[in-house]
């Protein structure tokens, strides 16, 4: 069997590095990183996308240009690094201004080595979305790579961010059943199915630093793996976080971290390994997870 490598990270667009705190999250700063910040964290981000040599990346947070990430085009930037990738991308979040270069657009980029045949895409949206600072919609999407393997199996890779601050987990929820009904719906049709994403949904232990809990705990909901029935698998790292808290910059050991990025599988789906390429939250506040399988 073939053996695939797929990595899942939200690159924060290039402003969340360990520096990073935002107001959103009850941090002080409504811009969270300064230009010169933006643009060491999408060298490093580059780097690790070069040498991690993935077959297929999902990618999330993955900005053209936007107030909070100083309108620093990190997706052209992920372009060039993947050259020898096909790419599929849709904008989750887009806000024009008076001008096109001041326009903020945030999204979900998928990328393909050139060796495997990308047949297609599909862009999915979910029933129910949120609203930063509750007045700004944001636009969730399943974004989805058709893919014919060199021994010829079809795999559509699901690229997915789930809802983030809602309470208790409402809409996250309804997405996720909503992307359970579709991607079960693809494997009926024939097609093995990976789904990679940052579910905002803990897997694990979620490790509150100081008097966080009491700020985080209204949002914390956990991963559902009641809901994986028939031979489906859920697959998240269980050594080293994947998420830490924003509400101030990252100190190891003194800030809030959680497990919320990995990966869904068909059942015909076999998984050799899962791992987070630990980070240190250098450059986003997301640690990338890479998954090996065999289909």
């Amino acid at each position: 069997m073939k053996k695939l490598k797929v990595l899942t990270w939200n690159l924060g667009y290039g402003a969340m590095g360990a520096e990073a705190d935002i107001s959103f999250e009850g941090g002080r700063k409504f811009i969270p990183s300064s230009d010169i910040a933006v643009k060491e964290n999408i060298a490093g981000i580059k780097k690790i996308l070069t040498k991690t040599q993935a077959d297929v990346y999902l990618l999330q947070e993955l900005s053209a240009g936007s107030l909070l990430n100083r309108w620093n085009n990190i997706r052209k930037e992920v372009h060039e690094t993947l050259p020898c990738h096909t790419s599929s991308r849709v904008s989750n979040f887009q806000l024009p201004l008076f001008f096109d270069f001041l326009k903020n657009e945030h999204g979900m980029g998928t990328f393909v080595k050139d060796s495997f045949n990308v047949l297609k895409k599909q862009i999915r949206p979910f029933k129910v979305s949120e609203y930063y600072y509750k007045i700004i919609p944001r636009l969730d999407f399943a974004l989805t790579t058709f893919v014919e393997t060199p021994s010829g199996k079809t795999i559509a890779f699901v690229n997915t961010h789930l809802s983030s601050f809602d309470e208790k987990g409402v809409l996250r929820m309804s997405q996720f059943l909503d992307l359970m009904t579709y991607i079960k719906k693809l494997a009926k049709e024939g097609h093995s199915v990976i789904a990679g994403a940052d579910w905002n949904l803990h897997a694990g232990k979620f490790h509150f630093f100081g008097k966080d809990e009491a700020q985080y705990e209204k949002y914390n909901h956990d991963f559902p793996y009641h809901l994986l029935t028939n031979g489906w698998t859920a697959h998240f790292p269980n050594d080293v976080p994947t998420l830490r808290a924003a509400n101030r910059p990252y100190i190891e050991g003194k800030s809030t971290t959680a497990t919320v990025d990995g990966f869904i599988c068909s059942p015909d789906i076999t998984v050799e390994c899962v791992n987070t390429l630990d980070l240190g939250f250098k450059h986003s506040d997301h640690n990338p997870v890479e998954i090996v399988l065999s289909c």
